[in-house]
């Protein structure tokens, strides 16, 4: 099967963890000795830690640098927390990478100094945070009107529209579904962004609730759904697949193979596994919903099934052939004081204003209604689900991945080498993830260009088994049952 480390040309990559990284320059919104040009200035000597994060739970790129100043550069220019700051960085043979330049690319900008320390008498030591424009842009903006589209090209309007964000970034978005109708009522960019995401449905698939994020590609604004399936019944390829192994792994002519070293795994941690209290209070596997209608005074009751909305959704792991299954997920089908799990719907309750006719169009467009009930237990579900199982990768550096991207784990299975374990990884914790987050570390010491990957799954290679014990009830030994302490005083009182 193939990898996105297969266009990897091991010609020019000749080391796993190697890099280019290009001059690195701070560019002030001072002139240059009077001139129309601004003052530029190359640090990249200065240089000493470079981290690039990441994250589809992040709505822009961000990173730092830490810089060994000698010249007081943070003096002379001086910095200001205002400087554009340029540069390129990608691992040898890819396209893809980060590209900060003003000319091919977009420059990131420094908001923040931070851990300025000194070092030596001639030397100081700090840390230089940056961001996307668009972070920028984001605190001086606000977002006015009413707004009749889809919630998709609204945040498209919001991105790239000269009266809001006006990124000039590519913008890759996953259609919704329905013409709606939003009042913005002057409020930040993100927060409109993030109030459309929560009530964004998708055309093509039954999962609720949207993302938006930055990667080197661009900006993003699509479901869960859209990143696990390109159909509504077809899983989308994954695009690496890692396993902690040996290095230096040769091939037949003796010859290290980089492509194979490459998705080797060098340390990995499982941040979680599952948290079954978590779950049950916050409506990952049963909730009710009570909807009130200010206009008609009435209320409906929505019951929500974890094993009954299953099969309807995409999971990171599904069956052989790509498709829905409904035996993978992560509440196993068990017994409990003679229910499933999933049958305390009043173990989570929300309640929610979803007042109809609330809108009306002199357009002549037809504004459909889409009641809470469709979206809001379903979103938070899903997304909580997805967090049940956490795990940490570091890897050698790759920029050719991106937040989003999926990915599949084998997991050690930590049993003994003796022919008896019926797998050689774990079966639980093995199989497709999701990469939620990437961090970019570079070190110029040791000139090695690491990341650490977040990534999480809703669901299990192998299901786990059907089983109709019920180890709840009947299990414990019976006490006395309610005392009166001051019964047990007069007691303990009569006996001394």
């Amino acid at each position: 099967m193939s990898s996105i480390y297969d266009t990897l040309d091991s010609r020019v990559l000749n080391r796993p963890g190697a890099y280019i990284l290009s001059d690195i320059f701070l560019v002030s919104y001072r002139s240059d000795k009077g001139s129309s040009d601004p003052m530029k200035i190359a640090i990249e000597n200065m240089v000493i830690d470079l981290n690039i994060y990441e994250s589809i739970y992040n709505k822009t790129l961000s990173g730092n640098l830490a810089v060994i100043d000698t010249n007081n550069v943070i003096g002379k220019l001086p910095l200001t927390g205002n400087e554009r700051l340029e540069f390129k960085f990608f691992t040898p043979s890819l396209s893809k990478g980060y590209d900060f330049t003003i000319k091919t690319g977009n420059p990131m900008y420094v908001y923040k100094i931070q851990s300025r320390v000194a070092v030596s008498p001639r030397s100081q030591m700090y840390i230089l945070n940056f961001c996307s424009k668009e972070m920028l842009d984001n605190e001086l903006i606000a977002c006015n009107g009413v707004n009749t589209d889809t919630y998709s090209t609204m945040v498209s309007n919001i991105v790239k529209q000269p009266e809001f964000l006006n990124s000039k970034k590519s913008f890759l978005f996953e259609p919704s579904l329905g013409l709606r109708k939003h009042v913005f009522t002057r409020i930040r960019p993100f927060d409109l962004i993030d109030q459309l995401s929560l009530i964004t449905e998708s055309q093509k698939h039954y999962g609720a609730g949207y993302y938006f994020y930055e990667t080197s590609f661009g900006f993003n604004y699509r479901s869960i759904d859209s990143l696990l399936a390109v159909e509504a019944n077809t899983a989308r390829p994954v695009l690496a697949r890692y396993r902690p192994k040996p290095s230096n792994v040769a091939d037949d002519k003796h010859e290290k193979d980089i492509k194979n070293e490459m998705q080797q795994v060098i340390s990995f941690k499982v941040l979680s596994q599952f948290d079954t209290l978590k779950n049950f209070r916050n409506g990952v596997f049963s909730s009710k919903l009570i909807t009130h209608d200010l206009l008609t005074k009435t209320y409906v009751e929505t019951d929500f099934n974890y094993l009954n909305e299953y099969e309807n959704q995409i999971h990171t792991d599904n069956s052989k052939e790509g498709t829905k299954t409904v035996d993978k997920g992560i509440l196993p089908n068990y017994i409990r004081e003679g229910k499933s799990p999933a049958d305390f719907p009043e173990s989570t309750l929300y309640v929610h204003a979803d007042t109809s006719a609330t809108h009306y169009t002199e357009t002549g467009n037809t504004i459909e209604h889409r009641p809470i009930k469709n979206i809001l237990q379903r979103r938070l579900s899903q997304r909580l689900a997805l967090t049940s199982f956490k795990i940490e990768l570091t890897l050698n550096g790759f920029t050719g991945l991106q937040a989003g991207d999926l990915i599949t784990f084998e997991m050690p299975s930590f049993e003994p080498n003796d022919g008896t374990a019926p797998r050689d990884y774990d079966v639980t914790t093995s199989g497709r993830y999701l990469v939620t987050s990437i961090r970019h570390q570079l070190n110029r010491q040791s000139k090695k260009h690491i990341m650490i990957l977040e990534c999480m799954k809703d669901s299990l290679r192998i299901g786990y088994p059907v089983e109709n014990i019920d180890t709840f009830i009947d299990q414990e030994k019976s006490n006395p049952g309610i005392v009166d302490l001051y019964e047990v005083d007069k007691l303990v009182f009569n006996q001394i």
